[in-house]
């Protein structure tokens, strides 16, 4: 081989190693990434166990996913606690047919709770009665006033005091009371009045009221949860409906993620209903799952084995992914590295060469 050809050779040679080389710290460089991936993949498992979900017992102590529905809906989970939900504002968080009638007995001119709810129990929607509901409930009081009933003296005695306190002010009619103290007292015994009277006498009230024609029979049930929410939006300041919060994830009202996501970022928050024994009036306590005795956070594979069963899927199959691409870098590799020793060794030789040439051209002139 003449000089110039193995110098050639050599100069394509080192290139080619080079390129071999390159190859190499590109291909070692993949795998530190897969590595970098495969950490994720196994934090993205650990955090799907680590999900929670929240949950609200039921009366027999059992844990289920909790959402709208179930938890203050028409037809809750049965435990200890009424829970409502009020926005970031403080507004009560209703269902549709709730919001619907409350805003639509606001249009009609209504304003009294127990109105609302003889309307819904009735059928009606909520709207006002045209009827005089005050001379109802005073003729159904005076009809029982008398009887002597533990119920009938107690209410006896709270419209005594109320009108004690119209003499006492030195006037007739609760609206020329002037003081805010005086006005609130009237108001507190006279929703307690109202509160014995039907507790006692809703039925009565309801049929009397003309309500015979919406429905077949009286439900107590039905007239004490629309009391009740009523009561709750007046004391929340008013209402927004949950399909307001509907989305890609599909109905809020039984979306469990979404009440759980909400309630973390404080954009919700959790309320336990307090009704006042005496007065029937609600008031709300802030409740945290991390502290209820029925609503907690509670780890989603724990309740949810699909779930468990899809983080495990998806880990064990991209696990399997990098795995393969791993095995197809070392084989590649191992490729790279034989090529790199055959060119080293051919190099070394052509090297050679090279170096026997120069001496025996120019060793005479040594």
């Amino acid at each position: 081989m003449g000089m110039a050809a193995s110098q050639a050779r050599l100069l394509s040679i080192t290139a080619r190693i080079h390129d071999v080389e390159s190859k190499a710290q590109s291909i070692q460089n993949a795998k530190i990434q897969l590595s970098t991936q495969s950490d994720q993949v196994y934090q993205d498992y650990l955090d799907a166990l680590d999900a929670t979900t929240l949950t609200v017992k039921d009366y027999q102590g059992e844990k289920v996913v909790a959402n709208f529905n179930n938890l203050c809906g028409r037809n809750p989970v049965l435990n200890g606690n009424t829970y409502a939900l009020r926005d970031s504002r403080g507004r009560m968080i209703v269902s549709d047919d709730i919001y619907s009638a409350y805003m639509n007995f606001l249009e009609d001119g209504g304003y009294d709770a127990y109105e609302f709810a003889l309307g819904l129990t009735g059928g009606d929607g909520g709207n006002a009665i045209g009827a005089d509901l005050y001379d109802v409930e005073q003729e159904v009081y005076e009809e029982h006033m008398y009887d002597g009933s533990e119920n009938s003296d107690e209410m006896v005695s709270l419209r005594e005091s109320m009108d004690k306190l119209l003499a006492d002010n030195g006037v007739e009619d609760y609206n020329d009371l002037e003081s805010d103290e005086a006005k609130q007292e009237y108001e507190d015994l006279e929703n307690a009045w109202k509160s014995k009277l039907y507790g006692a006498y809703a039925e009565e009230i309801f049929y009397k009221a003309g309500y015979e024609s919406g429905v077949d029979v009286f439900n107590q049930e039905d007239f004490d949860y629309y009391l009740s929410m009523f009561k709750q939006i007046e004391a929340a300041g008013g209402c927004v409906s949950i399909s307001d919060y509907n989305g890609v994830d599909g109905d809020a009202a039984t979306n469990s993620e979404w009440l759980t996501n909400m309630i973390e970022c404080g954009k919700i928050t959790l309320e336990i209903v307090q009704t006042d024994k005496k007065t029937g009036e609600v008031t709300f306590s802030t409740s945290s799952p991390t502290s209820d005795t029925y609503v907690d956070y509670t780890a989603t594979s724990d309740i949810d084995k699909a779930a468990l069963a899809k983080a495990e899927a998806e880990y064990e199959h991209k696990t399997k992914e990098i795995d393969s691409k791993d095995k197809k870098y070392d084989m590649e590799l191992s490729k790279l590295e034989t090529e790199r020793s055959a060119l080293t060794t051919e190099y070394d030789s052509v090297k050679k060469v090279i170096n026997d040439n120069i001496e025996r051209t120019f060793g005479i002139f040594s």
